[in-house]
């Protein structure tokens, strides 16, 4: 396990995050309404990257319009099915409607995402940056799976986008590790 998740992290079992990239705007009016994003105010398609601590790729969702939310994509993949009791799942605010669903589903799983202003609450700045630190390689993984070669796909590509994606999955699993299983110099002495 790489030294980043340790202490504090030793049980996490995948890191989650959603992306999106811009497609071009569906002819059809009812694709154009599931590929609409509000937050990017484009036409974008999701997908749901999840890595282990050791910085492979090992779970990708179905590719999804931007309309939906982070929570009902990791839903849909199925991930909480995979999941063990005593796992941490490390993910952004974003998946917050996910606890609930834990929750109800009786599973002891640890779901850590960065603290957030809440009404008497403050940051707690060592608590962000530990998360933030381990956190930051779903970033990396997702910069490298979707980079521009999924930027404005051609509509007429749009039948075989998760095979594509697939395809640039593996590639991203072909290079090297991309979390160091040093020490972290900032945290030594």
């Amino acid at each position: 396990m790489p030294d980043c998740f340790l202490p504090d992290y030793n049980n996490t079992r995948v890191i989650i995050d959603c992306t999106e990239f811009r497609i071009v705007i569906p002819t059809s009016v009812g694709n154009g309404v599931f590929t609409y994003s509000q937050y990017k105010k484009n036409f974008t398609a999701k997908v749901l990257i999840g890595i282990p601590p050791g910085g492979f790729i090992s779970l990708r969702s179905d590719v999804a319009g931007g309309w939906k939310s982070d929570s009902q994509l990791t839903i849909e993949a199925g991930l909480l099915d995979l999941l063990e009791d005593g796992d941490i799942v490390l993910a952004d605010k974003s998946f917050s409607e996910i606890r609930t669903v834990i929750d109800a589903s009786g599973k002891k799983v640890q779901m850590v995402m960065p603290p957030f202003l809440e009404k008497k609450n403050e940051f707690s700045t060592q608590q962000t940056y530990i998360i933030a630190r381990v956190r930051i390689h779903v970033k990396r993984i997702m910069r490298l799976t979707t980079y521009h070669r999924l930027h404005k796909i051609p509509q007429h590509l749009f039948h075989c986008i998760d095979d594509i994606l697939h395809i640039c999955c593996v590639l991203v699993n072909l290079q090297p590790p991309i979390i160091s299983y040093k020490k972290d110099p900032e945290n030594e002495g």
